[in-house]
């Protein structure tokens, strides 16, 4: 079965791809992974407030569970199996400017080709194993449109 990430950046850039083990059953994983927030993720919160450095910061974005407060829209999801974020945006800027509005839904996003941008996707991919667990896959991907966005 091919992934949503293939469907919505199959080409890229830049890719990511770690995998963790994990000695429970993809259900589980999967509420584990909806309810997860940033307060119990202290190096996450440390490089966002990093990442925000200088600038003031709206918090909302950073409570609550890390899939909803994501500052990039679910595109996909395949319950218990893998759930897809993405978006279009000039991230070099320091404060990105966000793409077009019709960017925010899979299919938008996936043929959005404009110059002068980059689209970025992150995934969370779930995989039975044999042992009863599950292997857990986070792979992110960032595809700059045209040469310029790519120096940038």
């Amino acid at each position: 079965m091919e992934r949503l990430i293939d469907q919505l950046l199959p080409a890229y850039d830049f890719r990511t791809r770690y995998t963790r083990r994990i000695a429970a059953e993809p259900a589980q994983v999967w509420a584990a992974l909806h309810a997860v927030t940033h307060d119990e993720l202290p190096v996450t919160r440390l490089l966002m407030a990093a990442r925000h450095v200088g600038r003031s910061v709206d918090r909302t974005h950073l409570s609550g569970p890390i899939l909803q407060a994501s500052p990039m829209p679910l595109l996909g999801r395949r319950e218990a199996r893998e759930a897809t974020a993405g978006k279009v945006a000039k991230f070099w800027h320091l404060r990105p400017t966000p793409g077009p509005d019709s960017t925010t839904t899979p299919e938008g996003f996936a043929a959005f080709a404009e110059p002068g941008w980059a689209k970025a996707a992150m995934s969370f991919q779930l995989s039975p194993l044999a042992d009863g667990g599950t292997l857990l896959a986070a792979e992110t991907r960032v595809h700059a449109t045209d040469a310029a966005a790519r120096r940038a």
